[in-house]
């Protein structure tokens, strides 16, 4: 399926039919990782899962113009999406970017959420993530060296290694990047309201931030043991979906 917001292509599927549950990868993912990891099969049951692409991964539109990819406008491709399938109000789970634009679903259209789930990201990261992570990794997308951005994300897995190099658009993933930084990445926690869950790897360096976030919402966090940013999406989703089911069922 697909929607047209601002003039691009925004692809997802929907599957199930409980409540709405909106899937929203993180940099460099798509909406099929979702599945080929093992949650989608194990959401539908109980939920009808959203899962979507967001504009510059998978199968949506995949402008090189960093302008495209601002908060404002990838977040209203979201609500188009939600709109094209007359849904009112959501659970939003995002991983890692997929985070930042889950809470800033929250935050700029709170009327839209009535969940937040997010994994691997936290507001209050939004200054040291900028200058340690963002800003490096749109560099070596742009100058195609997937060697140092490897590195710097410390994947050594081959298999993963290829599956993104292969599943991407390197200048797309780059100016959603830059986008996401014009003119701040950053979300006041104050103006998300609704109940939050979170969850981190434990060799994530944003734990600390993580827990201040948790602090600021009065949400829930789980530290998933020995992971790291990566691994926990990657390579703990049982793990996750336990903890996540539970949560949510509250």
């Amino acid at each position: 399926m697909a929607v047209e917001s601002r003039g691009y292509r925004i692809h997802y599927t929907v599957e199930g039919a409980g409540p709405p549950l909106l899937l929203i990868a993180g940099t460099l993912c798509a909406a099929r990782h979702w599945r080929d990891f093992g949650y989608t099969e194990a959401l539908v049951p109980d939920w009808r899962v959203i899962n979507v692409d967001p504009l510059g991964h998978g199968a949506s539109d995949a402008p090189h113009d960093a302008g495209a990819y601002v908060a404002a406008g990838v977040t209203s491709d979201l609500v188009a999406v939600l709109d094209a399938e007359g849904i009112d109000r959501v659970t939003a789970w995002g991983y890692s970017r997929g985070g930042w634009l889950a809470c800033n679903l929250a935050s700029r259209h709170p009327e839209r959420v009535s969940h937040v789930v997010v994994g691997a990201y936290a507001m209050h990261a939004h200054e040291e993530e900028a200058d340690r992570l963002l800003r490096p990794l749109a560099n070596f997308l742009r100058r195609g060296d997937w060697s140092a951005l490897w590195r710097a994300l410390g994947v050594t897995d081959l298999g993963l290694q290829q599956m993104f190099e292969t599943g991407n658009d390197p200048y797309a993933v780059a100016a959603a990047i830059e986008g996401s930084l014009r003119p701040t990445r950053y979300i006041d926690p104050a103006t998300v309201g609704c109940p939050a869950t979170y969850y981190v790897g434990s060799e994530d360096w944003i734990v600390p931030h993580v827990r201040a976030d948790a602090v600021a919402l009065h949400a829930t966090v789980d530290v998933l043991a020995g992971q790291g940013h990566i691994g926990s999406f990657f390579s703990s989703a049982e793990q996750v979906l336990e903890v996540i089911a539970s949560r949510l069922q509250r």
